[in-house]
């Protein structure tokens, strides 16, 4: 692990820092005290990082890697709830809420580089701070509104909508009319991201292979006719938003007005 100094040299982690809405309203003294209680760790895959239910004394930023946040019920069931990918944040949200223990475990789904904040500390410097604070709750309030956004669309679409929509906000356009999406994630845990059953799943995958409408190989799925998957039931624009982080890829995004169908699959 290293601190302060030596990690805002590193010009990698600096442009994360400097880019990420939690630090970018900071002034630069303020990002180095910071940093004096932060440290840089590694996290091999499958590593845990944190339980359900222990201390939340820190947040964390991922600098290379993704993992998985998941519950478990009392039954030893487990759900992810989200897979946090390189750039992104997690656990912040517990410090000011003064959540004390984590509900969710944080496992590594492949080899991570993290940066651990104390929460304490940042805390500190935003009561110091009201510009940086006002900056902060505007970003996050946009954050909140897509997340409320995702809780509805996976209470109300069925399981075929809800792959559907993960296919299209994570398609990479590589032809015309043609597409490609790349999974970073087992399917079993896209599975459980996307609330689908995993036998429910592979079928529906099958059956799409099945009617030629995508070639599933080596965790890629090639779209080879965008047109004909998506035919026959409309899906509201809203429903329809730039890439996420549940996923990978990027698509260009779709004139106003312009809807999706979805073709159901029986």
């Amino acid at each position: 692990m290293f601190q302060g100094s030596r990690v805002i040299k590193d010009s990698q982690i600096s442009d994360l820092l400097h880019s990420h809405h939690l630090f970018s309203s900071l002034a630069e003294t303020e990002l180095e005290q910071l940093l004096r209680c932060a440290s840089v760790m590694g996290l091999p895959a499958h590593e845990i990082l944190f339980h359900q239910g222990d201390d939340a004394e820190r947040f964390y930023l991922i600098v290379k890697g993704h993992l998985r946040l998941y519950r478990t019920s009392v039954q030893g069931q487990e759900k992810v709830i989200e897979v946090v990918r390189e750039g992104s944040s997690f656990a912040e949200a517990l410090m000011f809420n003064q959540q004390a223990n984590y509900p969710v475990s944080a496992q590594a789904v492949s080899d991570c580089k993290l940066i651990s904040f104390d929460s304490h500390a940042y805390l500190h410097l935003l009561r110091n701070n009201p510009s940086a604070c006002i900056a902060i709750m505007a970003n996050m309030s946009h954050r909140l509104r897509k997340h409320v956004n995702e809780v509805e669309l996976l209470s109300v679409q069925n399981a075929q909508n809800r792959l559907l929509l993960f296919l299209l906000r994570n398609m990479q356009t590589i032809a015309p009319n043609q597409g490609l999406v790349t999974l970073d994630i087992p399917k079993r845990m896209l599975a459980s991201r996307l609330s689908i059953q995993p036998e429910t799943f592979s079928r529906l995958i099958k059956k799409m292979v099945t009617e030629g409408l995508i070639l599933e190989s080596h965790g890629e799925i090639h779209i080879r006719d965008v047109s004909q998957l998506y035919a026959d039931a409309n899906i509201p624009m809203e429903d329809i938003t730039a890439p996420s982080t549940s996923g990978s890829g990027a698509d260009k995004p779709r004139p106003k007005g312009q809807s999706i169908a979805i073709r159901q699959l029986k």
